[in-house]
């Protein structure tokens, strides 16, 4: 009986037929990534200026808001003492003056962008006062102010908008006379309206 030896001819023929659906995964493997790869290409954005135009850069803007005087031509009384005991003439009594108070008769100017949260006519002690809110925290309060207050709760104000006029209201401070008690708070707390009013103005 005669025995045949296959041919390499024959073993790589008999191989393909074997594993002829690996190398169709195959094949159909590399034509998908080679489709996925010339698709990118293609669709990724052109780098550098379009049309050969450069984008400007932005003008840089002046964050800092701006402040102005309550008042103009007024004296300053008593001056802000949040740390130290002064002696109040209208109640004969010494302690701290959270505030500055503004002398004379004067239109009483916001000193800052902001919203009107609160206006009180005829308190006890403190007159007629309005409370602004304004950015970063801060919120001003005018004290001792005339029946004649140009804003209502929920008013936008600009800087230098007029709010009133000064008075004797503010029974506290009767023997002031008209003026405008200013008190400053940043985040809740009292601070000095000196550092953040124009020197200029003072």
């Amino acid at each position: 009986m005669k025995t045949y030896q296959s041919t390499t001819k024959d073993k790589r023929k008999n191989f393909f037929k074997r594993h002829w659906h690996a190398f169709v995964i195959v094949g159909s493997v590399l034509v998908v990534a080679a489709v996925i790869t010339l698709s990118l290409v293609f669709t990724l954005p052109k780098s550098g200026p379009v049309d050969g135009t450069v984008n400007p850069p932005s003008d840089i803007v002046d964050s800092d808001p701006k402040v102005v005087a309550p008042m103009n031509g007024a004296t300053i009384g008593l001056d802000y003492a949040n740390d130290k005991l002064v002696y109040w003439e209208t109640l004969e009594v010494w302690r701290t003056h959270p505030a500055v108070d503004y002398i004379g008769e004067g239109d009483v100017l916001a000193i800052m962008d902001g919203t009107v949260t609160d206006v009180e006519m005829h308190t006890t002690l403190d007159g007629n006062v309005v409370t602004i809110t304004h950015a970063d925290g801060y919120v001003s309060v005018y004290k001792s102010l005339g029946d004649d207050i140009a804003v209502k709760k929920g008013d936008k104000v600009k800087a230098g908008d007029k709010l009133g006029t000064t008075s004797d209201s503010m029974m506290s401070e009767l023997k002031t006379g008209a003026h405008l008690h200013l008190e400053l708070k940043k985040d809740g707390k009292y601070v000095d309206p000196n550092t953040l009013l124009p020197t200029e103005d003072k």
